[in-house]
């Protein structure tokens, strides 16, 4: 299924923090051992070492997230970058009991929905594309759109597709206002949606 992105361009945040932030592991100090006199005075030795993955050049044009692109009927489209999802499926199955077995009778009766929950993050960029220090606003009027359809919604990702699932139909999001920075996240519930055909013989 071939989409093409809306204008608005949503950006991960994860990128420019850790752009900002460097990792420092910490080890404990040797403790009650004498320091080791072994190679002093010599020349030190040194190894040469791969490129690290942080390296930028390495990450430009690469998606580390899964995008995410929902399309309504009216074929009206967002793509989304910065979408973590989670997915859950219930079996049905009737159990019964019978006098004096240990356990229950277990009869599969069909699969229930998908239950995909999707975290989606949204940081302010001007219209460069670049990072700003505002609230998101504008995204979170256009991801709204989508969440308030009625209907079901076309819903494309790889994650999504390794379960089959095209299509979703929203039951509940939330957000709650985040005010010390430009990101804001909301949480989105929602239901897997098949197409069915119901066939009746009773006529």
């Amino acid at each position: 299924m071939a989409l093409s992105p809306v204008s608005y361009q949503f950006i991960a945040a994860g990128a420019a923090r850790q752009a900002r932030v460097s990792l420092a592991w910490l080890r404990p100090a040797r403790v009650n051992v004498d320091p080791s006199r072994e190679g002093h005075g010599g020349a030190p030795a040194t190894v040469e070492l791969a490129v690290p993955i942080t390296d930028r050049s390495y990450w430009e044009g690469r998606h580390a997230l899964t995008e995410l692109a929902l399309r309504k009927e009216d074929g009206e489209t967002l793509v989304i970058n910065d979408a973590v999802v989670s997915v859950t499926r219930e079996k049905r199955v009737v159990r019964t009991a019978l006098v004096g077995l240990d356990g229950t009778i277990k009869e599969y009766v069909s699969n229930g929905d998908h239950e995909v929950s999707i975290a989606i993050g949204i940081v302010a960029v001007d219209a460069g594309g670049r990072i700003t220090d505002e609230y998101p606003e504008e995204g979170i009027r256009e991801v709204k759109k989508f969440l308030d359809e009625n209907r079901a919604i076309e819903a494309s990702s790889v994650f999504l597709s390794i379960f089959g699932i095209e299509r979703l139909v929203v039951t509940r999001f939330s957000l709650v206002q985040s005010t010390g920075s430009n990101r804001q996240t909301i949480e989105v519930r929602a239901l897997s949606d098949e197409d069915y055909v119901i066939k009746s013989t009773g006529y």
